[in-house]
């Protein structure tokens, strides 16, 4: 620490430029190693970015506690927290000086804190003090060999009291969920919410739990019992197949679909879903009209169009809400995803259903489009489930394997009383023919990776004639640009935040930088289990920003959506 502080001092009265001198070396902090990620050129640029590292030992903390994927995650998380805490009450309220990713209800990898390999790393940004352009050696010597350590040392270390007890409650919270994913899917289920769960958010901003809703409790005829490390945990259990969710205008049955959506991510404890588990390839199907399409199969949902257009490689440049939504969902099954979660509300009607009159005005063989429920049966037949909330489209209730209705949001099990109704009324649709149905080759091989990006590799260059590297940036709060290449992500719902839409971009730009004939879902897996065990110091540019860690589904989505754009577009937006 010693050599850094002089180095600081040495600098007193310098131009703000010569900061960069302290980059490319690794320079002692007590019991961290400190590295310059990135340098500011001036005081008014944005903040500095520094890399720490440290025995995890030195923490005070034992081997036990990173023993497995799961316990790294929870310690990585709770460790995260406290020192974004601690930051944040430290720093100025008018000018931040110190900044780390601030973490959501989602326990996800972060490149901010990551424990691996025995050692902890901890990315987070400083604002090197100047005046005007000169530098202030002094105040940079004091943050940087004072007030950062007592920063990590107050956050990260064992000092007794409540620190190991609430660690260990974290770590625990999220290996029940595992154990309770591991359950449910031994009893052939997709999806449980245990008893006592908040599924409401505090507000439309918030994410947080609304503390005064009302308890999720099952019906008696379908819930399920699991015995998890010493206690037992009864809840709702969704068997595999195709469920609707029913029920009257906020009565919660969105609410129930929304939470289910979130929980393919662990959540801290006290969020209300904590144990609230899903198949962790569930995917929410939208509606995306003027969405990008190329070279996708939707020939299962979507017959060869007007003009001798073919569905089977479909492309185009601004899909329609119906058409959209069937690549939207052919796509997610192309890419892995076995469940999928969709809401009547913010689906196209023609895309779910289509009653006999306008069957019998229009005519099969001129309608391109065949709705989902002609083909959702041959689906679930190949292994797909579904679980659709329907409050207007009774269609689906002559399908579905199980019916649940919300009232006042507690739900009832109405599989029998939809099974009556079944049979005292006529259906509004006629199910086509299911015998003949062939299902696309996507489901067994995805596109190969070289082959479908081909004709965007050129535009996979700088941005800008002063960056020397292709920037991954965002337009935005959603729309990722990748050199010239565009992806608009604002109705991928799996995305929790900013970083993950980033940490998908940077895969992506390395996966095209390298681009090879390998089926597109194994290179993104690859990449995926790779930052699942080491974090994220392999990949290229991997510091440079916040990053944590999306499913395959999500990264995937963000590819499928990659469009050229010009600079000219760009100047007109």
């Amino acid at each position: 620490m010693k050599e850094l502080y002089r180095k600081l001092l040495s600098l007193t009265g310098k131009p703000y430029g010569l900061y960069k001198s302290l980059s490319q070396k690794t320079w002692n902090l007590g019991d961290f190693d400190l590295e310059f990620i990135h340098i500011q050129g001036d005081p008014y640029a944005p903040a500095s970015k520094i890399l720490l590292t440290a025995p995890f030992s030195c923490l005070g903390l034992q081997p036990q506690f990173i023993n497995s994927f799961t316990k790294r995650l929870a310690t990585s998380d709770f460790l995260l927290r406290r020192l974004s805490q601690a930051i944040e009450e430290w720093n100025p309220k008018d000018q931040p000086v110190f900044t780390v990713m601030k973490p959501g209800q989602e326990v996800v990898l972060r490149n901010a804190l990551w424990i691996e390999n025995g050692k902890v790393q901890v990315c987070l940004q400083i604002k090197l003090p100047g005046n005007q352009r000169i530098i202030d050696a002094s105040e940079a010597a004091n943050l940087i060999t004072s007030v950062l350590p007592d920063l990590l040392t107050s956050s990260l270390y064992d000092f007794g009291g409540q620190f190991l007890e609430t660690l260990k409650k974290h770590i625990e919270c999220l290996e029940i969920r595992e154990a309770l994913k591991e359950q449910i899917q031994s009893s052939g289920l997709i999806a449980f919410i245990p008893n006592g769960a908040i599924l409401p958010r505090a507000s439309g901003l918030s994410d947080e739990p609304l503390l005064e809703a009302i308890r999720f409790q099952s019906p008696v005829d379908m819930e399920y019992s699991f015995d998890v490390l010493g206690q037992t945990i009864s809840g709702m259990g969704i068997p595999k197949g195709i469920t609707v969710i029913s029920g009257g205008a906020y009565h919660g049955k969105s609410t129930v679909l929304n939470a289910l959506e979130k929980a393919v991510y662990p959540h801290i404890p006290g969020d209300g879903r904590e144990w609230i588990v899903i198949d962790e390839t569930a995917t929410r199907i939208h509606s995306e009209e003027g969405r990008s399409v190329r070279e996708s199969d939707i020939s299962f949902l979507v017959r060869d169009l007007p003009f001798g257009i073919k569905t089977d490689h479909f492309s185009t440049t601004s899909a329609s809400g119906s058409t959209s939504e069937a690549a939207n969902l052919l796509e997610a099954a192309e890419f892995g995803a076995t469940t999928f979660l969709i809401d009547e509300d913010s689906s196209a009607v023609n895309f779910l259903i289509r009653d006999p009159r306008v069957r019998d005005l229009i005519g099969s063989e001129r309608e391109p489009l065949i709705p989902l429920i002609d083909r959702i049966v041959p689906l679930k037949k190949h292994g797909l489930n579904f679980l659709l909330v329907a409050g207007a489209c009774g269609d689906y209730l002559q399908v579905a394997d199980q019916v649940i209705l919300v009232n006042n949001y507690l739900p009832e099990n109405a599989t029998a009383k939809a099974k009556l109704i079944n049979e005292q009324n006529p259906p509004l649709s006629r199910l086509a023919e299911e015998e003949n149905v062939v299902l696309p080759l996507q489901f067994s091989e995805s596109r190969s990776f070289l082959s479908y990006i081909q004709p965007l590799l050129p535009h996979v260059r700088p941005s800008s004639p002063v960056e020397r590297q292709v920037k991954i940036k965002m337009k935005g709060d959603t729309c990722l640009q990748i050199g010239f290449l565009l992806s608009e992500t604002n109705k991928i719902a799996g995305f929790c935040n900013t970083s993950q839409r980033f940490a998908a971009g940077y895969i992506l730009l390395n996966l095209l930088q390298n681009a090879t004939e390998e089926p597109s879902l194994e290179l993104i897996q690859k990449w995926c289990a790779q930052i699942q065990n080491i974090g994220f110091r392999k990949l290229p540019q991997g510091f440079s920003r916040d990053l944590s860690l999306p499913r395959v589904q999500e990264i995937a989505a963000t590819l499928l959506r990659l469009r050229h754009y010009s600079k000219a577009q760009s100047s007109a937006n």
